[in-house]
């Protein structure tokens, strides 16, 4: 029998393999994202022994990073905290799809994923906010708490919805609703706008065009709504039994 090892060594995908054990892809990253996380899917299953871990650690510190430079608030430093960030999310894209291709996917490398993510996101807001004098505001402390609530609130529903009790739901627009987002599903991408939509408006986006202020505040307005969103179509699954969410 060959070992772990020897088996990740003889592994070898194309991009369209790659494609395929991508997880629900969000819309803004089907253009920015993808096209490199592919090809960086493809390289490290192909030619490295990294493992899906030590790509996290990679997002994890390019976060800091990111961090660090938004709290210089220079032009420059804003321009560059965008860039990491997006090289950051390029790896969140990478890491779970080496994990199921080389089949090493494990519930601690799931938690550490969303933890990095989560720690990571919140640390950058406030820098950010801070820097143009927003970070005690209402608008914040609640975009804080959306971030918590929602990551969690993602994570916690892969434990509570079960294929193995899917069916019709009784209320005929839940069943029009799981059309629509079973129609998105089959082309692997999410049903609605999702935090890492957001997370390009606020931390690249905005930062890249200079107006890091209102960034903040369209981006709490969008992070409302794919909170309220979240909520909406959890209660949705639950109630169908779709395991597929959001």
């Amino acid at each position: 029998m060959m070992t772990s090892a020897e088996t990740s060594e003889t592994l070898l995908i194309d991009q369209k393999q790659a494609d395929a054990g991508m997880s629900l892809k969000t819309w803004w990253a089907l253009l920015f994202i993808y096209p490199f996380a592919r090809r960086l899917t493809v390289l490290i299953v192909n030619h490295t022994r990294i493992t899906p871990n030590q790509i996290t650690f990679t997002a994890m510190g390019l976060r800091v990073i990111t961090a660090c430079c938004f709290y210089t608030g220079t032009r420059w430093g804003l321009i560059v905290g965008a860039l990491t960030y997006y090289l950051a999310y390029v790896c969140d894209c990478t890491d779970g799809t080496v994990a199921r291709i080389k089949k090493q996917s494990s519930e601690l490398g799931r938690y550490l994923d969303h933890v990095a993510d989560l720690v990571g996101d919140f640390v950058i807001l406030a820098v950010l906010a801070w820097t143009v004098d927003m970070l005690m505001t209402p608008m914040v402390l609640g975009m804080l708490f959306m971030h918590i609530a929602e990551c969690y609130m993602s994570y916690l529903a892969g434990f509570a919805l079960s294929p193995d009790k899917e069916g019709k739901s009784s209320i005929a627009a839940f069943n029009v609703i799981n059309r629509y987002r079973d129609w998105w599903f089959s082309r692997n991408i999410k049903s609605f706008f999702s935090f890492p939509d957001y997370n390009a408006l606020v931390f690249v986006f905005a930062p890249l065009l200079g107006f890091p202020a209102l960034g903040i505040h369209v981006g709490f307005y969008c992070l409302l709504v794919i909170c309220l969103y979240t909520v909406f179509s959890t209660f949705v699954s639950i109630h169908t039994g779709r395991k597929s969410f959001p």
